[in-house]
């Protein structure tokens, strides 16, 4: 039991802090709005397919993620069996000055190659996570240049490429017929501008996107010029004795139409 004095003492403090300080003010409960940034959860993997499920024909690349800052622009594509087998190419064009001009001149033309035979060793390492979409993780230290012979990268290629079933260009391999000219320009971009350019022509790092107004406002024989003797002081290469003139056709054809071929 708290005695008389007591309490006559706390009853004088209080007043003498209300007379001091004025009338009290209400307490305002602040409820936090900003909250912690949760920890995003370990990211799962897709469910894996049984490899003979996947479509038969060819799988072509249409994106690569790496922790490498500076990697050489790189495509890769492979033919699936009937048992899911696999067999294809990943294409890398390193451009160092350590390489000697006759390699890069090659390089250029073909592509630093190494084949995927499998997709299960340390090298390239891969499944399929529908029939039509697969992910294949990289880790290539070397690679070979037709008529040179093997390179070695400055820095490992390591990152993870996105494959797809690409059923047009299937039905082409297994049933060849005369091209039209974006059809053409399909191919070949596929083939040789991709690396750079990205699948869609979306650009890569420290490559433009081709969707712009600067690309759209080329005129044909300013194009033609660009792919057939590449720009100085940049990654573009010439690509002049590789091409026939059809293709050159065709590519200017593509771009005129890139956007309704590759919609952004």
């Amino acid at each position: 039991m708290i005695k008389k004095p007591i309490v006559q003492l706390l009853l004088i403090v209080i007043v003498l802090s209300i007379s001091g300080c004025g009338a009290l003010e209400r307490i305002e409960w602040i409820t936090p709005t900003a909250r912690p940034t949760p920890i995003p959860p370990t990211p799962t993997l897709p469910p894996r397919v049984d490899p003979s499920t996947a479509a038969v024909g060819r799988w072509q690349w249409t994106s690569y993620t790496s922790d490498v800052v500076d990697y050489p622009p790189a495509q890769v594509w492979i033919d699936v069996n009937d048992t899911g087998a696999v067999n294809g190419v990943l294409s890398i064009y390193p451009n160092y000055p350590e390489i000697p001009q006759a390699a890069l001149t090659l390089i250029q033309q073909n592509g630093c190659n190494f084949t995927i035979e499998s997709l299960n060793d340390s090298t390239v390492n891969g499944f399929f996570y529908s029939e039509t979409q697969a992910r294949v993780r990289v880790h290539v230290t070397e690679c070979n240049v037709k008529f040179y012979g093997p390179v070695t990268l400055l820095e490992p290629l390591a990152g993870e490429f996105d494959i797809a079933f690409d059923p047009d260009l299937t039905d082409l391999i297994l049933h060849p017929r005369e091209l039209t000219p974006i059809e053409r320009g399909q191919r070949i971009f596929a083939q040789y501008c991709s690396a750079c350019h990205g699948s869609y022509g979306e650009g890569m790092p420290a490559i433009p996107s081709l969707h712009t107004d600067q690309v759209r406002g080329y005129t044909d024989e300013q194009l033609d010029t660009i792919v057939r003797n590449g720009v100085i002081n940049t990654v573009m290469p010439a690509w002049g004795v590789v091409l026939s003139p059809e293709d050159f056709a065709g590519v200017i054809e593509l771009v005129r139409h890139l956007d309704e071929v590759f919609p952004q």
